[in-house]
């Protein structure tokens, strides 16, 4: 009966709740996917959950009609410190007037205008790191901006982190107040099946356009490696990004290469290729890399750090793990799957088992208990 009790109240805690979600914008980048995830989970929970923007208004995504969705036009890309000001300044006028109990934020630009907006209004912070911290981003404002950012950063109430190694490049005092919190796999429904020999001679990548850390131009010359042998496949790379000119040089005259932009519905576009490939240097919890093991697709990826593609991927047995930025390796997986097919399809079968095993439910509870906390 205490037990509960106990049980009842936390519940009762959580549903009264008052929940800021920050972030610059609502695109189509897998911490913004995350983002809503948690939101629409949260405010569909019963919590009072609020959704802010301060760059651009225009949504790439749908939330719930249970979430409060907000946008003020504080800033313009990349933001002056003249504009940084102003947004600390307002949100922290907004914060104590709404009086959330918690604020949360995933990517930097917002992480360091939570901290100090949250400052002294009795609303606590939980910071989440998406990337790889070992691969830190470079600073337009230099080495100062840099420091300050990692000061406030250290300045939260709470802090998830995607693994182990993510989380362990942070000093005790972050640690001690740190939660390691898988994405969860979003299940995706097949429309065909899949047996040896009756895919499509396809090899597709999904991804931003950002040869930094996407490594468009390893898969590239893989893939030209590759095709040396089987010259009847070809390679789709979905996605756009600020690279999409080199990448398209890379690509000049090459008819088996094809970039396909965006697409809005990436399973359909994807679940009848021979294989998926990923060749990030460093990554998250890859969404993309998930969501095709959870169509059942052959994956393969690098094992970039700080070891989300390991975490996904146990090599040789849902799918095959090859080292950052190795060409050969690269394309000896890819020769692997094309000269197995029997192979081939049974990583596709366990990495669709795989990907159950990070389900909505589960992340979302772990969620809860760390939100629970505040």
């Amino acid at each position: 009966m205490l037990a509960d009790e106990c049980i009842s109240q936390t519940q009762e805690k959580l549903i009264a709740m008052k929940i800021l979600i920050l972030n610059a914008d609502l695109g189509y980048g897998g911490a913004e996917k995350m983002l809503a995830f948690l939101a629409d989970s949260l405010a569909d929970a019963g919590m009072d959950v609020t959704f802010l923007t301060y760059r651009d208004g225009n949504d790439s995504r749908r939330l719930s009609d249970s979430v409060k969705r907000e946008h003020f036009e504080l800033e313009s890309e990349g933001g002056s410190i003249k504009e940084y000001i102003r947004t600390v300044a307002f949100l922290r006028k907004y914060i104590r007037r709404e009086k959330f109990d918690l604020a949360i934020a995933f990517l930097l630009p917002s992480q360091v205008r939570l901290i100090p907006a949250c400052k002294g209004t009795g609303t606590k912070v939980l910071l989440s790191q998406r990337g790889d911290p070992y691969h830190s981003e470079d600073y337009s404002h230099g080495k100062l901006i840099s420091r300050l950012n990692d000061y406030l950063f250290g300045k939260a109430d709470f802090y998830v982190f995607q693994t182990e190694k993510a989380k362990r490049f942070y000093p005790e005092k972050i640690r001690r107040k740190s939660t390691v919190i898988p994405n969860p796999v979003m299940p995706v429904k097949r429309t065909c099946s899949r047996t040896p020999g009756s895919t499509e001679k396809r090899i597709v990548s999904v991804g931003r356009l950002e040869i930094r850390q996407k490594r468009q131009d390893l898969l590239i010359e893989a893939f030209n490696k590759f095709s040396s042998e089987f010259p009847d496949y070809i390679l789709e790379i979905y996605g756009g990004g600020e690279d999409e000119e080199k990448i398209r040089n890379l690509t000049a005259g090459n008819g088996k290469i094809r970039l396909k932009g965006v697409s809005s519905d990436i399973p359909r576009a994807i679940e009848n290729a021979a294989m998926f490939v990923m060749t990030s240097d460093y990554e998250g919890i890859p969404n993309a890399l998930a969501e095709a093991m959870s169509l059942g697709l052959p994956c393969i990826s690098t094992d970039c750090s700080p070891g989300g593609a390991a975490l996904l991927i146990e090599n040789g047995k849902n799918g095959l793990l090859v080292p950052a930025g190795d060409v050969g390796k690269l394309a000896e997986a890819m020769r692997k799957y094309i000269d197995d097919p029997e192979f081939a399809e049974q990583m596709g079968r366990n990495a669709t088992e795989k990907a159950e095993t990070f389900s909505q439910e589960k992340i979302l509870d772990q969620w809860v208990s760390v939100i629970g906390r505040g």
